[in-house]
């Protein structure tokens, strides 16, 4: 597996968890702008939050994607850590392999990620049934403490508006059936936080400016927001709020930890 593939879903972690500092007098003016542009929103972050989790659909398209989306399907959950459950096309993963009715359970879950597969018939790992990868080895150390900061929500991508250098509203869209309003932000990244900004790097970050699409709905509730994270663009689809859901930690016992290994696999790829 390819580091983008098998953890496509760090890539989300960019989305929900781009921390802010600061702007300097000179971007005061961009400032005002964007935070008379984006007061409508003030509210759908606050909800957001409390929500405390969501059912969501998430595509992630990279370089290492082959320019294909890998689609994952399921709930998203944060205030207490950040976690996912999602099914995703095992081919997506490049892991056909490895079951036999198509489709992968991942688990983003206390700073680690883990894959349901078919157990191993022999070999080191006979019978294990989740493979275990540590965020660390994909993201670094400060970008997977990010997982567990403080910015780890949806809120994270409407606040970090204020600082953009460039808002629009584009106007009203129809999203999933539902009425809604599009805004579009252009935020330097050089507002991102230390721990974010590592994460911006992990995931190929090469430009100074991350572009931000959000579309809130009637309710006040952001609907769909698309980032471009360096050379990754995440879209995700908020389908409803307050989906309780206790993602587990995957049994000891039926796990390999397969991080070593993962990490001299991908040694060398970009």
């Amino acid at each position: 597996m390819k580091a983008a593939k098998a953890v496509a879903g760090a890539a989300v972690i960019m989305v929900m968890s781009a921390g802010a500092v600061g702007c300097s007098a000179a971007e005061k003016k961009a400032a005002e702008t964007a935070e008379a542009m984006v007061a409508s929103l003030t509210k759908a972050s606050d909800a957001a939050s409390q929500a405390g989790s969501a059912e969501v659909k998430m595509s992630v398209t990279s370089p290492d994607t082959g320019g294909s989306p890998t689609v994952m399907t399921g709930v998203y959950s944060w205030g207490n850590g950040l976690a996912m459950e999602a099914e995703v096309p095992a081919k997506d993963l490049q892991m056909e392999d490895l079951v036999k009715d198509g489709t992968v359970t991942y688990r983003m879950v206390q700073g680690a990620y883990y894959y349901q597969v078919d157990p191993a018939e022999s070999g080191e790992f006979k019978g294990k049934t989740w493979l275990k990868v540590e965020a660390s080895a994909i993201l670094g150390e400060q970008g997977a403490a990010a997982m567990n900061g403080p910015n780890n929500d949806p809120t994270a991508g409407l606040k970090m508006l204020k600082w953009a250098k460039g808002v629009d509203k584009i106007g009203k869209e129809d999203v999933n059936g539902k009425p809604t309003v599009h805004y579009k932000a252009t935020i330097p990244t050089d507002k991102l936080d230390k721990n974010s900004g590592a994460m911006f790097e992990a995931l190929g970050g090469n430009s100074s400016d991350l572009v931000t699409d959000v579309w809130v709905d009637d309710k006040g509730m952001p609907a769909r927001l698309i980032q471009s994270v360096g050379t990754t663009t995440v879209a995700v689809d908020f389908f409803s709020f307050g989906a309780a859901k206790e993602i587990a930690v995957p049994p000891a016992a039926e796990t390999a930890d397969i991080t070593e290994a993962f990490k001299n696999a991908n040694k060398g790829q970009g």
